[in-house]
């Protein structure tokens, strides 16, 4: 009996001591506890109203669009009319901060196969105009625009799957926040209209027709979009608090310059350690910091890139990134 005994507390302080080990390796910095989770979809819908959002903003010729199949005289009337019903209203507001777009937006996240909008909790012209075109959508181009999404999904799935973990764990080490718990859904479609490309509030947008979103850099910009959900949380706080404290202006691209480096430059390093892969991150390669932010470059160089390097803390880099803008005049 007291061999019994003796045998299961050994068993118990083993298991102790594994689950003890367990619990401080997922407690260190950049170890995630919980997978980032996404759902992926090629909805119709979303995809309609999309195409003739982008064809509107960047009044596109109906003629000389990659159709599967040439509309006829009377399709082309009916693609003339929705486009011209876009371009009316839709097409000049905001995407992402509208109001309405974001109604709209979330109105059409349902069944990726549904062709009919009778009944969603969008405006009543907006069904009209939608079923209307739907079925020619469907004959022209929707083939290929579907195909398009989809080889996009496969591709971005097997890099995740095989990457993905790290990257997420690296970004929410540097960022100080973790990814959402809940699922992140995903709506691919070819073009969103907007000159940024992708576009995210609790559920991400992004063009799978655009060349600077294929292969690595659509690993990256996955996790640059699925980070505009929670995990932008700590950094914007801790930018914000200091900016206060120390009388600084306002608004500030701070905290997306400094996300978009993270992001880009744990991608690159995951990639190197994990896959032996060379990548140049997507604000590098398409010359973004010297484009948008070139007052940030100073930032980038002297303060990050010695956080992320271990030189510096969190509360440390965040104090002297901001302490390097501009101070607010009394």
């Amino acid at each position: 009996m007291r061999l019994i005994v003796k045998l299961l507390l050994s068993f118990y302080l083993a298991f102790s001591f594994v689950a003890a080990a367990q619990s401080a390796e997922s407690s260190k910095p950049g170890t995630s506890v919980q997978r980032a989770r996404f759902e992926y979809h090629s909805a119709f819908l979303m995809n309609l109203h999309h195409f003739l959002l982008d064809v509107a903003i960047r009044k596109k010729p109906l003629q000389e669009l990659p159709w599967d199949h040439a509309p006829s005289e009377a399709e082309l009337t009916v693609l003339k009319e929705a486009v011209d019903f876009y371009q009316a209203d839709y097409a000049k507001r905001d995407v992402m901060f509208d109001a309405t777009m974001q109604g709209i937006k979330r109105g059409l996240s349902v069944d990726d196969q549904r062709r009919d909008a009778t009944g969603l909790p969008i405006p009543a012209p907006l069904i009209a105009v939608l079923n209307r075109v739907a079925p020619v959508y469907a004959r022209c181009i929707w083939a290929s625009q579907d195909k398009s999404n989809q080889d996009w999904i496969s591709q971005t799935r097997q890099l995740d799957a095989k990457y993905g973990a790290d990257i997420q764990a690296g970004i929410e080490k540097y960022m100080a926040h973790a990814f959402p718990a809940r699922p992140i859904r995903m709506d691919a479609v070819v073009l969103t209209g907007t000159r940024q490309g992708a576009y995210t509030d609790e559920q991400i947008v992004i063009p799978s027709g655009r060349p600077d979103y294929q292969s690595l850099a659509a690993l990256e910009m996955l996790y640059h979009e699925a980070s505009h959900t929670t995990v932008t949380d700590a950094i914007v706080t801790a930018i914000n608090n200091r900016m206060k404290a120390t009388h600084h202006q306002g608004e500030s691209d701070l905290w997306h310059v400094l996300q978009f480096f993270t992001v880009g430059k744990v991608t690159q390093d995951v990639l190197k350690q994990s896959g032996n892969l060379e990548y140049q991150p997507y604000a590098l390669k398409n010359g973004l910091y010297q484009k948008a932010w070139p007052e940030y470059l100073g930032v980038i160089d002297q303060v990050w890139i010695p956080y992320m390097d271990g030189e510096l803390n969190f509360r440390q880099a965040i104090e002297q990134a901001v302490d390097q803008m501009p101070v607010e005049k009394k």
